[in-house]
């Protein structure tokens, strides 16, 4: 079981606690044993001398003047003396004060007292000894005016609310700066081009939202820049590769057939390559999510595929599922999965696979291929980076399928895993955020009444 919190708030949070809890405990033990210990013993001593003071000044004086002394202790000392018997049991010492009274008490008359108390009532009566006769002398708990356990309470928990609240207050006003300045940093991490963070708050937070905004308004910058350039080389090269097709249409095919074939080739990989260029380059900001089926999705790419000689099996395991997400994103990186399977698959049948719970929206891409080892996994998703032999040139393409994938995915909150599958191959899972499924009942409905594409609710 995890107990140290994850999050900035919670961490700091118990960090402070922990400290005000041992600052506390180091406070209350400090005051507790050099002030409250010593004035405690110091009056129970005071509190002792008058017992046996009192009982001594009622032996000293005749029977006559005992009223106006007792008088006198009562309303002087709050001490009420008495001959008679009362129902009472020896009191324990149940509270520190009472312990060194008796204490206190055993050292004035020279030997340990009783100390009693009423069965019902608040009084504490002590036998005081007095040159051979006994006096019965007691006193109201209540004068004592203390109470330890609710003082300690107050202290400690009164102060350590007081303290908590306000050192709380303190690091949420620290947090959510960070908060907002880490969501910022998510969606630049996405492709995505947040509004600029508030500015304000102490040096080092407003520093560094200066230092991230300014980095957001760069990265969107390159980003654009990147667009134009791409697409401006991709313009340039395509009206001469246009001016060679229209030559190559112009030959003699029957004098060199092959070499005319061969010219046609080179052309259409040169026009795949650019529009893989066009494609990894174009910003998914503009895109504008629907509700679309994934099977249908699913089955439209199978079926194009198919068409060009792969073989796909296609499992659906769960309801229809009604998603909602960017059609043209979707299909771009399902499609591009597709290729890149059926391109080292071997001739092998690929199968592809739809879950679709409500705790799990995937779709897997499995072939029987090579394989790709476990630590070359992050390096197929850069851009132009190839494996050999698996992933070699003799399969054709830039190397962008899977970076554009990657992009695509980070851009929409997709996750792209690459995993192993048993018995040989590569299963390609594509992980969609299950919030953005539709209930199945909504799904059937759907798929039964055949609804178009339905625009995104504000």
């Amino acid at each position: 079981m995890r107990i140290r919190p994850a999050s900035l708030f919670g961490r700091t949070a118990m960090t402070i606690g922990i400290t005000l809890a041992i600052f506390t405990v180091v406070s209350m033990t400090a005051v507790v044993y050099f002030v409250m210990i010593p004035m405690a013993k110091r009056s129970a001593e005071d509190f002792a001398a008058e017992f046996v003071d009192a009982a001594h000044l009622l032996q000293d004086h005749p029977e006559e003047e005992h009223a106006a002394i007792k008088e006198e202790l009562l309303s002087d000392h709050g001490l009420v003396v008495t001959n008679h018997e009362h129902s009472a049991v020896e009191q324990s010492a149940d509270t520190p004060y009472l312990i060194y009274f008796r204490e206190a008490l055993t050292r004035k008359a020279g030997e340990e007292l009783p100390i009693f108390a009423d069965d019902v009532g608040p009084m504490v009566w002590v036998d005081v000894p007095a040159h051979g006769k006994e006096y019965r002398i007691g006193f109201n708990r209540a004068r004592l005016g203390t109470n330890p356990p609710l003082a300690t309470a107050a202290i400690v928990g009164g102060g350590a609310l007081m303290i908590l609240f306000v050192s709380l207050v303190e690091v949420r006003r620290i947090v959510n700066p960070v908060e907002k300045l880490s969501k910022a940093v998510r969606e630049v991490g996405r492709g995505q081009n947040p509004p600029p963070v508030e500015e304000d708050g102490p040096e080092e937070i407003a520093e560094l939202a200066r230092t991230i905004n300014r980095m957001s308004t760069d990265i969107a910058e390159m980003a654009r820049n990147r667009t134009v350039m791409i697409a401006g080389i991709s313009h340039d090269l395509r009206t001469p590769l246009t001016r060679l097709s229209i030559a190559v249409e112009m030959l003699d095919e029957n004098s060199r057939p092959e070499l005319v074939a061969g010219i046609r080739r080179d052309i259409d990989a040169i026009n795949r390559l650019i529009s893989q260029f066009l494609e990894f380059s174009r910003d998914a900001s503009e895109s504008c999510p629907v509700q679309v089926d994934l099977w249908k999705i699913v089955a439209s790419l199978a079926d194009d595929l198919r068409r060009e000689g792969a073989e796909l099996n296609l499992h659906r395991h769960d309801q229809p599922c009604v998603f909602f997400a960017d059609p043209v994103a979707l299909e771009r990186v399902l499609a591009n999965l597709l290729k890149n399977a059926a391109q080292h698959s071997g001739g092998e049948p690929i199968d592809v696979e739809l879950h679709c719970t409500e705790k799990a929206v995937a779709i897997e891409v499995c072939d029987r291929g090579p394989g790709i080892p476990a630590d070359k996994i992050e390096s197929v998703f850069r851009p132009f980076e190839r494996l050999q032999p698996a992933r070699g040139t003799s399969t054709g393409g830039s190397g962008l399928g899977l970076a554009i994938v990657r992009e695509l995915a980070t851009k929409h909150n997709w996750t792209i895993d690459l995993l192993p599958r048993e018995g040989g191959g590569t299963v390609a899972r594509l992980g969609l955020p299950t919030t953005c499924r539709f209930a199945l009942e909504s799904a059937a409905k759907a798929d039964a009444k055949g609804a178009g594409n339905v625009p995104a609710p504000a």
